[in-house]
Order: structure tokens, then C-alpha cells, then sequence
């Protein structure tokens, strides 16, 4: 051990080294206070970090999220223990960065059909984890400084604090209940838009409309007429769809699921999102992916660089 002298010989030598006169072990300044980024301004806080730890302190029902009851269907256990025993080293290594091959292929031929064009998988489909991170691409790779974001209210919470997070603004309006009629139960399809106060929110300043159908939190399947519309408005001021539409397969009989991106003039400016989680009731698997005319050369940017491969 150094007595009192090697201490002070030491800081001797540290000082006489050390161009700053100071040494890092020694040093009494204090680190300097972490600031967030101002982009993290007001969107700091998820209803959903606060629901799930509610609902574990006081051990009730978390009725924020939804976890079904039930297993994913047969075929996709099967298909997942399938591919986890495959011995090929390959299938533990980096795939293609916009989706594993055999992946965007079967998806491009599957909704190929629905939308009644033919799609590149290597082009027109791009595969991420969950449609949260399909989303924050479209903010991130679309959205500058100054843009405007409709979006309809009520939404889903991720919404707004990705148009804040893109240096954008949102821009609301509500889906308003109209009257049922003949004394009958109001349904979802009941919330409905009205056209001029959404041809008001369409400025120079417009860059998107987020769409989502169904709807989360209300369950409302927009018709064609409505989808027209907003199709219409699109085209008329060159404004992007961010179509989401991860609750496709959920919709009741006598329902339309209507994709915008198959309305005229709509393709090219459509980014559409679906969900593997959503459509086969495991939401902890997160996989999404993307529908998009060309794939657009921001997202081909943005998205390798924000490294995900399934």
C-alpha cells in the first residue's frame, strides 16, 4: 500500500503527464445530467407499460391487450416446431433483409390474389417485426420535419407519438356516432366521418392519412363509400395511406373488408400493413409486413439499417 507520500507522488506524476492537470481517478467533476432527445418530448409515456403493471399489482383482468384463451391453430405449431428442428445451419443465420425468401414469395402470390395485380416479393413486400416497427418505417422514412398527419380518431396510441417522433404534426378528426335508425342498437359501422370536416384537415401541408380498418379500439369496418372518399381526398392533394390493417381477417358477417390499395389511383400511394400476430392469434411471434407499390426507395434505405431478418 502507498502511504501518504506515494499518494501524493502519484498525483504528482498524473498531473505532470496530464496536459489538463487533473486525473480521471481523482477527478471531483461531476457527470453531466443525461437529457432525452427533444424528439422523445411528450411521448414518453405507453398506456401499455402502465395497463400491464396496473394489472399486476393489483392482480386483475388486463383488459388493454389481448391475450386470447386459445393455442394458434394446428398449422402454425406444427409449422413453427418444423422449422426450429430444421438442422440446415442456414435457418439460424442472416436471411434476405427485406424477408426471408419462401416468406415474401407465398405472401406476394396470397395477396397478389386479393388485390388482383401481380406483386414482386422481391419489390413489393417487406417483411418486419410486428407491425410497430412496419409503422415506425412509414413514419420514419416518410414523415419530415413540418408534415401534417390525419389521423381518425379514435386510434390506435401509437399513432400519434410516431408522427411526433418523425418531426410531424398530428392532425385529428373523429369519427362521429350518427343516429341509428328504426330504435335499433347502435353498432361500429355507425361512427362514421363527415366529408367535409375530413376535406377541411387536407392542407399543402399534408403529408398522410393514417387509416386503420377494423378499427382499434372500435371495431368498425369502413365501407367502400367511406374508403372511396378518403381514396378521393388522397389523390386529389398527392397524400399518402398508411393503411393498417392488422385486424383483416376479424370481421363479422355482412361486413366488407374493403383494401384501399385496390381502389383507383391508390396502389402507388398505399402502404399496407398485416400481421401474422393478429391473424393467427400469436401476437408474441411478431411478424408483419408490408404491401407497397415499389417498396419505396426510403424504406429500402431506412429498414436494413434498422436490422431486422425473418
Amino acid at each position: 500500500m502507498l502511504g501518504r507520500s506515494g499518494l501524493s507522488l502519484t498525483r504528482g506524476l498524473l498531473r505532470r503527464n496530464n496536459p489538463l492537470g487533473f486525473c480521471s481517478c481523482y477527478s471531483k467533476a461531476k457527470m453531466s445530467t443525461v437529457s432525452k432527445a427533444r424528439r422523445l418530448e411528450g411521448v414518453d409515456k405507453n398506456i401499455w407499460v402502465e395497463f400491464v403493471k396496473l394489472a399486476a399489482t393489483y392482480k386483475t383482468v388486463n383488459l388493454g391487450q389481448g391475450f386470447p384463451n386459445f393455442p394458434p391453430p394446428d398449422f402454425v405449431r406444427e409449422a413453427f416446431v418444423k422449422t426450429v428442428s430444421e438442422k440446415d445451419t442456414l435457418m439460424y443465420q442472416y436471411t434476405q433483409a427485406f424477408g426471408h425468401p419462401p416468406l415474401v414469395t407465398i405472401l406476394a402470390k396470397f395477396f397478389g390474389k386479393l388485390l388482383g395485380r401481380e406483386l414482386n416479393p422481391l419489390d413489393n413486400v417487406l417483411v418486419t417485426v410486428g407491425a410497430y416497427e412496419a409503422l415506425f418505417l412509414c413514419f420514419q422514412a416518410l414523415v419530415d420535419d413540418g408534415d401534417e398527419v390525419i389521423i381518425i380518431e379514435p386510434y390506435f396510441d401509437c399513432y400519434e407519438p410516431m408522427t411526433k417522433m418523425a418531426s410531424g404534426t398530428p392532425v385529428f378528426i373523429p369519427l362521429r356516432p350518427k343516429a341509428a335508425e328504426d330504435r335499433k342498437l347502435m353498432s361500429s359501422g355507425d361512427w362514421q366521418l363527415d366529408p367535409e370536416e375530413l376535406e377541411a384537415k387536407f392542407t399543402k401541408r399534408t403529408k398522410a392519412i393514417v387509416l386503420n380498418s377494423p378499427n382499434n379500439p372500435l371495431g368498425k369496418v369502413f365501407s367502400r363509400k367511406e374508403l372511396e372518399l378518403i381514396a378521393r381526398l388522397c389523390v386529389k392533394h398527392n397524400v399518402l395511406c398508411f393503411s393498417d390493417e392488422v385486424y383483416e381477417w376479424l370481421v363479422y358477417d355482412g361486413n366488407e373488408h374493403v383494401r384501399i390499395a385496390s381502389l383507383p389511383g391508390m396502389w402507388e400511394r398505399t402502404l399496407t400493413i398485416g400481421s401474422a400476430g393478429k391473424t393467427f392469434s400469436a401476437t408474441g411471434l411478431k411478424v408483419s409486413w408490408q404491401g407497397v407499390e415499389g417498396r419505396g426507395i426510403s424504406l429500402v434505405i431506412l429498414q436494413p439499417n434498422c436490422r431486422t431478418d425473418l
